[in-house]
């Protein structure tokens, strides 16, 4: 989440006095000059300054105001005393590309300030100025002029360290600590880089750069030895391990060589260096490490970026300057260290390194563009950055504002002129960018201008048999059949719905049956389902082409033992080579089972590897161990699956949004986590507040704009849905915001929920309800949607996500109802998740596959948030006393009948073991994997302190570090889930958090094994 520019559009009055005036009466104050007694340089020179301009009145720019429990201030920056201004040092001091600190950048008018951007690196045409002016908008307008007293004096304040007493503090060099690293990043190529051209500078690294990152401590785990770091660097221990580093190292080269990153960053600030983090670890250009480096760098020159790929120049000569000049690379924006996914590589002044733009390119055009889509309005990088208020709004909510849209000039975009880039807006040069990109990939996209051919495939079956609830799946409802329906693109991406025609498909024979959930894969013709002929046959999933209709493949076949086992809820994997499923085969060793609460047949998530037409019968995994049902996976664009999770204990139960990593690591709340939510106060943690407000979340898929699309309903108290037809309200969830808290409307609080339209609530007596929401092009979703679905009429609709105005796409018949529709597209295939070592949550699945390490760095601190999660602070202090972590097994129910022995659910919890924690809180235990376990914190004398609600996984194999320390969560996590005081202005960032997540008194300890 970006924490600059939250402020809101609306006027704060300037104080009446001018800065003269101010810094006369502080004089006179002072008696003839004398500083008053306890007056620091802050005090007399910069504070009035910043009261002056920044802090406005009591309806709040940059201050907080009286009585203000959750202490919110404009962009979390508060200017009422210098503790709470240095809470925000990323905005006094030069970052990255920028020369001059936030802090002036955001108080001068837009254009007086610009930055410097290297044209021999991006490959800009000559007669385009390298300098480019910052346009960092700001909601209070320009408060400073460049060549104002006021600007010179903050200026040489802030390059003097912005300290208290306006000295420069030392920058003494740093030691490194933890071990290095050997993991290189996926899809690295040694020949790419080490040629019969670059043989001899290969060479001299090896021979004398390696040891001298080496000797100076630079591949340490809490330095460069962090994956997540801008210059990550290995251990250098193997030829492939070298030429990584050699390609990193390489990409930092500048000409002049004497400007290059690998140099210029860690030489001395006294002797023309740029600040590093690790202290001045070149004393001067004379050290002798430094010479030998420089010599290195003149033999290897500049490494291209480009390789000759016309639209990743484009990226590197036009989309990487407004993603600068915009202001989205600030530290506390989107650079590594900031609190979200979208982590910018910052560059530096005048330089932009080759794995800079890398990095930037492959996070922006993968992860953050919907670059199966035409219009780059589509995707999360630009949905963002759009203006979000309004009907006819196209953006999001964003912490940062629209700062890729003139609030007065939206609109179509023109020509886009590579002689004259200045005449494009920055939304129309990124559209520029990703229509050169579609372009590049060909037949790997669907083609969606007006008048191409466009195919929806859904589901069409009688009224009589609507499946009206989630897990009842066991429950037949026949007289399906699979359709589509072809049409043609409108403009805009609209679906032409004149002319259409539906058709059956029914290659696999199975008439009208019991059929659900098709899913498409990215090549835009194989279509997965699941399927039943009978009530006395379990659902199976089944693949057929649109290509070729006639054509049926059995992905799942009926079990040997002659059990009624089902396998359903398809969806295939964004690399099209896999298909995960629900299924009801049960534990290996237990076989099928029960819920716990409602007792039906218990799903958990399956996967099956699949070759084009070809299922690999043997290849089948179990992804998910738990003791309830598991429902409706889907992937994220990243490449993690998502998916429902009933969870029930006693007193407790929800259908909420999970995701886990495609290694089956970090299984991991997504959304709705709970209706209701403890720690509405720190000083009563029984006090509770609505969340979500839902105790039913189902349906779940990622928008291609980022955000989730979920089908929101209240249950019955014996667990069934109240809403009618499996559906519910439409909700829209911006995963970035934070927490939901339904009816908080303070100051500050940004909602993460919208619900879309009025008429489908979700609760009682709501006639009107959604179904199987998805995106569709023109950046509406595609739903089905009944006003009155007591009666079952689904239609399958396109909403506006904003307005809720509907167009019916398709119509359905006397007695039907038309649900499950996906569109048929092309994209080419996305990268799966696998987990890293990282921030947060991060490990991999390399270890014993019966077991799973767990490493907390802060126990009390991460069971805040895995047992409540309100931004209205942490109740971490509560937690301190526990001194021990306990960990149950969560029992399955028995093979037998299965029925309520604890408040509503069958319970049976086994007590596997205990760990102490240490003196930090940490604690790293060996469990077994592959089972569902519930984590509890105890005191002394062993009484619970505080226990989860609902059980957890640990995948096989998995190492994970959970949570982060409490000196770091404010700056990690706070973005998102709030301060641990409730303080917005303690939310922070800090470089820090790149490389000291996981640090603990535990992380190195041998584990405390808990059961077998």
């Amino acid at each position: 989440m970006t924490l600059m520019g939250a402020e809101r559009s609306r006027s704060a009055a300037r104080g009446s006095l001018s800065l003269a005036s101010l810094l006369l009466v502080a004089a006179a104050a002072a008696g003839c000059g004398d500083s008053p007694p306890g007056r620091t340089f802050y005090q007399r020179n910069i504070e009035p300054i910043l009261q002056q301009k920044c802090a406005g009145n009591t309806s709040g720019c940059h201050s907080t105001n009286p009585g203000d429990p959750y202490q919110f201030a404009a962009g979390n920056f508060d200017v009422t005393s210098f503790a709470n201004v240095q809470k925000r040092r990323d905005l006094l001091a030069p970052f990255g590309a920028y020369a001059y600190p936030l802090l002036l950048i955001k108080a001068v008018p837009t254009g007086s300030l610009a930055l410097y951007y290297d044209t021999k690196v991006a490959g800009i045409d000559p007669k385009v100025s390298p300098s480019r002016p910052l346009e960092v908008q700001h909601s209070g307008g320009p408060i400073l002029d460049v060549n104002s007293d006021a600007f010179i004096t903050l200026r040489n304040w802030l390059d003097n360290g912005a300290t208290e007493n306006g000295l420069k503090p030392p920058t003494p060099p740093q030691v490194g600590n933890g071990s290095c690293s050997d993991s290189i990043p996926s899809g690295f190529s040694k020949a790419t880089y080490v040629t019969p051209m670059t043989q001899a500078s290969f060479d001299a690294f090896h021979n004398t750069v390696q040891p001298i990152l080496t000797r100076h401590g630079c591949n340490a785990g809490s330095c460069h030895g962090a994956p997540q770091s801008d210059f990550y660097i290995t251990c250098g221990t193997s030829d492939d391990e070298l030429a990584f580093n050699f390609s990193q190292a390489w990409s930092f080269v500048n000409a002049p060589v004497e400007d290059s990153q690998i140099l210029r960053i860690p030489l001395a600030v006294n002797q023309g260096g740029r600040g590093h983090t690790g202290g001045d670890q070149f004393p001067s250009t004379d050290d002798a490490d430094y010479k030998a480096i420089r010599a290195w760098a003149m033999q290897a020159g500049l490494l291209d970026f480009a390789r000759g790929d016309m639209a990743r120049q484009f990226f590197a000569s036009y989309v990487q300057p407004i993603l600068l000049a915009r202001g989205c690379s600030f530290q506390a924006c989107h650079s590594p260290a900031a609190t979200n996914d979208f982590k910018l590589r910052s560059g530096t002044q005048g330089f932009f390194s080759a794995v800079a733009l890398e990095k930037n390119y492959e996070l922006l055009r993968n992860e953050f563009m919907a670059i199966e889509f035409p219009d780059a309005r589509r995707g999360r990088a630009v949905s963002k950055a759009l203006i979000s208020n309004g009907d006819a709004a196209l953006g999001i909510a964003h912490r940062g504002g629209p700062v890729l849209e003139d609030p007065a000039h939206p609109g179509a975009c023109g020509t886009f002129n590579l002689l004259r880039p200045q005449d494009s807006s920055p939304l129309c040069t990124i559209q520029e960018w990703l229509k050169r990109e579609r372009m590049a990939l060909g037949v790997q996209v669907t083609a969606m201008d007006q008048n191409d051919p466009a195919t929806i495939v859904y589901v069409q079956r009688s009224t009589a048999a609507l499946d009206g609830d989630p897990l009842a799946f066991d429950a037949f409802a026949g007289g399906a059949q699979l359709r589509r329906f072809d049409t043609t693109f409108d403009a805009g991406q609209q679906i032409n719905t004149a002319g259409g025609t539906s058709t059956t498909i029914d290659g696999c024979g199975l008439g009208a049956a019991d059929i659900r959930s098709p899913d498409v894969a990215p090549d835009g013709d194989r279509v997965v389902f699941a399927a039943r002929t009978t009530a006395t046959d379990a659902l199976q999933v089944y693949m057929v082409k649109l290509s070729d209709p006639a054509a049926c493949v059995h992905v799942t076949m009926p079990d040997g033992g002659g059990r009624k086992i089902h396998n359903f809820d398809p969806a295939f994997s964004p690399d099209g080579k896999w298909i995960v499923f629900a299924s009801t085969r049960g534990k290996p060793g237990v076989g099928p089972t029960l819920s716990r609460k409602r007792f039906l047949p218990q799903s958990d998530l399956w996967r099956v590897a699949i070759n084009g037409d070809t299922v690999d019968q043997s290849s089948y995994e179990q992804v998910t161990f738990l003791s309830n049902s598991e429902v409706s996976p889907h992937f994220m664009r990243e490449g993690r699956i998502t998916m429902t999770t009933e969870k029930a204990s006693d007193g407790f139960y929800q259908l909420s949004g999970r995701r886990i990593n495609w290694d089956r690591t970090d299984y991991h709340p997504l959304l709705a986590q709970r209706a209701i939510s403890p720690y509405a106060s720190l000083a009563d943690l029984t006090q509770t507040k609505p969340s979500v407000g839902y105790a039913s979340a189902t349906q779940i898929r990622e928008g291609s704009d980022g955000n989730f699309l979920v089908i929101l309903s209240d249950l019955n108290a014996d667990g069934t849905p109240v809403a009618p037809g499996r559906g519910g309200a439409l909700g829209v969830f911006n995963r970035s915001i934070g927490p939901f808290e339904q009816g908080r409307s303070d100051v500050g609080y940004i909602p993460a929920l919208r619900i879309v339209g009025t008429t489908a609530t979700g609760h009682a007596g709501s006639a009107a309800s959604y179904r199987s929401p998805v995106s569709l092009p023109s950046g509406d979703i595609m739903a089905s949607y009944a006003s009155s679905a007591s009666t079952g009429g689904f239609d399958i609709v396109a909403v506006n996500p904003h307005s809720g105005a509907q167009k019916t796409l398709i119509t359905a018949p006397a007695s039907s109802a038309l649900v499950d529709a996906v569109l048929a597209y092309k994209y080419p295939p996305r990268a799966l998740y696998v987990n890293r070592r990282q921030l947060v949550f991060g490990g991999s699945d390399t270890g014993d596959p019966a077991h799973a390490v767990l490493h907390m760095p802060d126990a009390p601190m991460v069971f805040t948030l895995l047992t409540g999660n309100l931004r209205r602070g942490r109740p971490v202090d509560a937690f301190r006393k526990a001194r021990v972590l306990a960990i149950y097994a969560e029992g399955l129910c028995p093979s037998g009948p299965c029925s309520a022995n604890t408040n509503g659910v069958y319970q049976n919890r086994t007590m596997l073991g205990t760990a102490p924690l240490a003196d930090d809180g940490s604690v790293r235990v060996q469990v077994p994997a592959g089972a569902g376990v519930v984590l509890e914190l105890q005191d002394d004398n062993h009484n619970t302190v505080v226990k989860m609600s609902e059980e957890h996984q640990l995948g096989p194999g998995e190492q994970i570090s959970m949570g982060i320390s409490e000196s770091l969560f404010d700056a990690v996590c706070g973005g998102c889930h709030g301060s641990v005081t409730g303080h917005e202005v303690d939310v922070r960032v800090t470089p820090d958090a790149l490389t000291g997540a996981s640090a603990s008194i535990s992380a190195t300890k041998t584990p405390v094994t808990i059961g077998p």
